[in-house]
């Protein structure tokens, strides 16, 4: 089965939409350093506009927020409709920061518009990353600066063979491309295809801790877009997932939980000045 970009795109924000309640639980701890890592690398300062792409929960946006002040402006978009809403609510009082959903593959946003842009833990799931990153450099003013984060290196991310084997009980392969971005060069390149200049990678390691099976399906299996064709299986097929992937962690335990290897990449760059 081979699902269009945007038939993919419905996946996840069905996916995505499922996600919210275990996502802030067990992915927020992670998501709030990236996130800042990613203010920080855009140089975001007072009185700037700064786009935050796939915002999730708006962790990254509230961080802009707090930094570009009373004269500046933030807005976090997403595709999913129920983390706009839990986003909006988080941002309450916030004057300065909104939130809208929109795919990050078609930002209906004016052209130039915006200082500034991040996204965290949000690129590997576009369809295609290349419309993505268009859009995003459409968007930025002349100067404007850009920093995301993705997933790094399959091979150094312990929580991977979640992927094939959720593909074997769909019977098709599930997003080969997530950790694209990850291997060596191909996210700065990606970046300068986009007519980004400036382009540059930074990796860093990572430790996953989950404090037993239980947690550590959750974080996977219903935190992350995942959720939704997990939802559909019989409660057999999802025993036998959830024990299959678990088995998968055994190098990682301890103790009762695990301590997962992961890699994360951080990109920047810049628009060209006119």
């Amino acid at each position: 089965m081979h699902l269009t970009d945007e038939q993919y795109r419905g996946v996840m924000r069905k996916g995505w939409n499922l996600t919210p309640p275990l996502y802030d639980q067990l992915w927020i701890p992670v998501l709030r350093a990236y996130s800042t890592g990613c203010v920080e690398r855009a140089s975001i300062r007072p009185g700037d506009r700064v786009l935050d792409v796939a915002t999730g929960p708006g962790t990254a946006a509230l961080i802009a927020a707090e930094r570009v002040g009373p004269g500046g402006s933030v807005l976090g978009t997403d595709i999913s409709d129920r983390f706009i809403e839990v986003a909006s609510t988080a941002a309450a009082g916030h004057a300065n920061l909104r939130f809208a959903r929109h795919p990050m593959e078609a930002l209906a946003l004016a052209d130039s518009s915006f200082d500034a842009a991040t996204c965290v833990l949000g690129l590997m799931f576009a369809a295609p990353i290349s419309s993505a990153l268009n859009e995003i450099a459409r968007v930025l003013v002349a100067g404007g600066r850009f920093a995301a984060c993705v997933w790094g290196r399959r091979e150094a991310c312990g929580f991977r063979d979640f992927f094939p084997i959720l593909g074997r009980y769909l019977q098709t392969e599930v997003c080969p491309l997530f950790f694209a971005l990850g291997v060596p060069g191909a996210f700065a390149q990606s970046l300068e295809r986009a007519g980004l200049v400036d382009a540059r990678e930074e990796r860093t390691a990572a430790t996953l801790k989950w404090r037993d099976p239980d947690e550590a399906c959750a974080a996977i299996f219903d935190g992350e877009p995942g959720a939704l064709p997990f939802s559909m299986f019989s409660e057999p097929m999802r025993r036998a997932v959830r024990d299959e992937y678990v088995s998968s962690l055994e190098p990682y335990r301890r103790g009762t939980g695990f301590e997962v290897e992961a890699e994360f990449v951080y990109g920047t760059a810049r628009k060209p000045r006119a």
